[in-house]
């Protein structure tokens, strides 16, 4: 009796990717006795035994489950999600080799361990180590979803592989480090940030969030804890185009865009946010480097990617309490604190891209947004951003 799955998460022997359709060959049959799970092969005369998370794979197989679904089931057990799918994806391997179970329909079995995305003009690949994975991360990035059967080569390539109960980001071929379940959405979507500002065709990345409105952009500038990424929320709900929390890129034609990754959601802001988008709570919590606990909220509506001029500028300032107001803000002092929070490719500033700021921020409007309900913010805007 050979001891099949003693230790499942070994090394996979077939598919990169297992078939979403199987089903139970001819001659297999499963059994229990004396506590102990057999599982005999009539074709080749053997009688392997199974662990428990083995005969559970081959159990929920056997009632027609997809392979997706038995990892689902695993990770409802406790299993975490990147160990569920190594189990099922290294069990199934290793029985469709033996001949214990067969494909029912390869033709059509579906790939759901592999993302494209498009950022900043980017087109971007992300494969995952397991459909559990995939389930855990993908969400966070469906909103900027492209059709990878379009024919458009991939701009950059990523890959996340299961090890242990771990998880490698790696970027090309570029080994970018191990983390745990709750931290791999923050390390990829800071890989992500970082290639295309990198990568990107831009002349300047300022720190701002960025909402459209009549045809024209809107920056929210301010310190951390300002509150750009809850307002940014509160605004799209409200009817302003959302077009990224953390990064506006002026381009060459002296127009701006937004990087529009699900906003950040911090958890002192959960209770603030959720009154505009209760869904919030439904998302999955992660741990960023910096210790915070967040949730990525995809935009509720389809996000505005096209670049356009620059229509208002505000500085935000968060008060304890107080009427909110607007006051007029000197555009130079506006561009300063800009240029404060921005980088140009290169890390220096040129003479020509300092004009083409110039010319962009001569039609803004700017603003200090001093506040301390979020509605009287999104009132004050709303009214001044017609």
């Amino acid at each position: 009796m050979t001891p099949l799955a003693e230790e499942i998460a070994g090394t996979s022997v077939v598919p990169d990717v297992v078939p979403a359709k199987l089903a139970v060959a001819t001659g297999a049959a499963f059994a229990v006795m004396d506590g102990r799970k057999l599982l005999f092969s009539e074709e080749r005369q053997q009688l392997h035994e199974l662990n428990d998370i083995a005969a559970y794979i081959w159990c929920r197989t056997e009632e027609g489950a997809v392979p997706d679904a038995v990892s689902d089931g695993l990770a409802g057990l406790g299993v975490s999600p990147g160990a569920a799918g190594a189990y099922v994806r290294d069990a199934l391997s290793e029985w469709c080799r033996l001949g214990l179970i067969v494909v029912e329909d390869p033709a059509k079995a579906p790939d759901h361990r592999h993302q494209s995305i498009e950022v900043a003009g980017l087109s971007i690949r992300i494969r995952y180590a397991s459909g559990a994975l995939a389930r855990l991360v993908a969400p966070a990035f469906a909103h900027l979803e492209i059709d990878a059967a379009a024919g458009r080569a991939a701009d950059l390539s990523f890959a996340i592989d299961a090890v242990g109960d771990r998880f490698r980001l790696l970027a090309g071929n570029h080994d970018i480090g191990t983390f745990a379940e709750n931290e791999i959405v923050p390390a990829l979507k800071a890989q992500l940030t970082a290639d295309v500002l990198a990568h990107g065709a831009y002349s300047l990345a300022i720190h701002a969030a960025s909402l459209a409105r009549a045809g024209r952009m809107l920056l929210l500038c301010g310190e951390p804890g300002a509150g750009k990424t809850t307002l940014t929320v509160a605004l799209a709900q409200a009817g302003f185009g959302y077009a990224g929390d953390d990064i506006a890129l002026l381009g060459p034609h002296g127009r701006v865009a937004g990087v529009p990754f699900a906003a950040s959601v911090k958890s002192g802001a959960w209770p603030l946010v959720s009154r505009f988008r209760p869904d919030l709570e439904a998302v999955q919590v992660f741990r960023r480097s910096d210790g915070q606990d967040v949730r990525y909220l995809p935009p509720a509506a389809p996000v505005a990617s096209t670049p356009l001029p620059l229509g208002w500028v505000v500085l935000l300032c968060r008060q304890p309490d107080g009427p909110a107001g607007l006051a007029h803000l000197d555009r130079i002092d506006a561009m300063r604190s800009v240029l404060a929070e921005a980088t140009a490719p290169g890390q220096r500033l040129s003479a020509a891209v300092f004009g083409l700021l110039a010319k962009a921020m001569a039609g803004a409007d700017c603003h200090v947004l001093t506040y301390a309900r979020l509605e009287d913010a999104v009132h004050e805007l709303g009214r001044a951003c017609a």
